[in-house]
């Protein structure tokens, strides 16, 4: 494949993702809340996290991340404990209905696009080999 093929390719799948079947604004939707929010919820199912952390993984600025978490805080979405290693951090945990709205999100960002769907079990296996996934 020529540089021109990869970035023709690249271009597809990037606009597949982000225009085509661009999920923001359905979570946004579902979970009434902005896609951030939502998103911040997400990186909470795996581990409870800082904010520095959180920060970290979106590529954001910790005052705002900060500021985005104490938005969920109000809404009993998130709760903030002390750190037991050093009780000058917190640590940002979701609650049972931090969970369940994360939950909800993640379902709704994870579905494929309907075209999707009808790949061939040899391509997905392909495209997992290309991608170098487990």
């Amino acid at each position: 494949m020529t540089d021109s093929e990869a970035a023709h390719v690249w271009r597809e799948m990037r606009a597949l993702m982000l225009e085509k079947h661009d999920t923001r604004r359905a979570v946004a939707e579902a979970t009434g809340m902005s896609f951030l929010r939502a998103k911040l919820l997400t990186k909470l199912l795996a581990a409870d996290r800082t904010v520095t952390e959180l920060a970290d993984i979106l590529a954001s600025d910790a005052p705002y991340v900060s500021l985005n978490i104490r938005e969920l805080e109000k809404r009993e979405l998130v709760i903030r404990t002390e750190d037991p290693d050093d009780r000058r951090r917190r640590i940002i945990g979701l609650t049972d209905a931090g969970r369940r709205l994360a939950e909800k999100a993640r379902a709704i960002a994870d579905a494929p696009p309907p075209d999707f769907t009808t790949v061939s079990a040899h391509d997905l296996a392909q495209l997992r080999r290309i991608l170098q996934l487990p």
